[in-house]
């Protein structure tokens, strides 16, 4: 009987627990500070210390799916580091950067991130600057506050 007593006094005070944290998390906030730490990894000038600010909003395991590229959404053990050698490698690529968020949409554990960007690249073929212009929404599905699943939508 003892046993059944301390196992639902813990149990209610794990409820607890992650109640008030659900309870103190900002969604918009949130939403907000990874725009920010997403937009200064496009700039042209993007250091190691932008794309370390970004992924610290990131899960270790945190899968990127871009619709309608990629198809799978498995969160792998070692996605961060898959997303930043990838990243890394493009970082900086961008000539010129500037995007507007038009909207932000939350629930429970998820964002929904709604924004143009227009960028300036040099074209690999061409080797001419070019300016591209995107509509992009991104779904942020969110584990213990922070981003496990990145959904990317847009052609591009």
């Amino acid at each position: 009987m003892k046993k059944i007593i301390l196992a639902t006094i813990l149990y209610c005070a794990t409820q607890y627990s992650i109640n008030a944290q659900e309870a103190t998390f900002n969604s918009v906030d949130f939403a907000n500070a990874y725009f920010k730490a997403w937009n200064k990894t496009q700039m042209p000038k993007a250091s190691e210390k932008d794309l370390e600010n970004f992924l610290a909003l990131l899960t270790d395991d945190v899968a990127l799916q871009h619709l309608p590229y990629q198809k799978n959404d498995e969160r792998e053990p070692n996605g961060k580091e898959t997303l930043r050698k990838g990243m890394s490698r493009w970082r900086g690529a961008n000539t010129s950067y500037k995007a507007r968020l038009l909207e932000i949409n939350h629930g429970h554990n998820v964002i929904v991130l709604k924004y143009q960007a227009i960028m300036t690249i040099i074209d690999e073929k061409t080797e001419k600057e070019r300016t591209i212009t995107r509509n992009n929404i991104e779904v942020l599905e969110l584990d213990k506050g922070k981003v496990a699943i990145i959904r990317k939508y847009g052609k591009y």
